[in-house]
């Protein structure tokens, strides 16, 4: 019944407006609509798929900048030790 390279896939619903968007696609294209969904659909995840790279790419600049206000902030105060609270013994100074 579908030729060996298509598979039966359940139903869609598709508005009229997609409809016509795929018939004009296709139509520019030069081919047809399961050829035109198809180049669609690719395009459209190879660019979401770059983008994803992108927003992945550390910005060095910023990360200086960040380094950068750290190294700017006041030193603080080291933190009190225990032996600053007890004596030898354990007990509380």
């Amino acid at each position: 019944m579908f030729p060996a390279a298509m598979t039966k896939f359940e139903t869609i619903e598709i508005e009229s407006r997609v409809v016509d968007n795929v018939r004009e696609l296709a139509r520019q294209r030069g081919a047809s609509f399961s050829e035109a969904i198809d180049v669609a659909v690719r395009e459209t995840l190879e660019r979401d798929r770059a983008k994803t790279d992108d927003d992945a790419e550390i910005d060095l600049d910023e990360v200086a900048a960040i380094a950068a206000r750290f190294q700017a902030l006041p030193e603080r105060a080291p933190m009190p030790s225990d032996a600053d609270f007890y004596d030898a013994d354990g007990l509380p100074r």
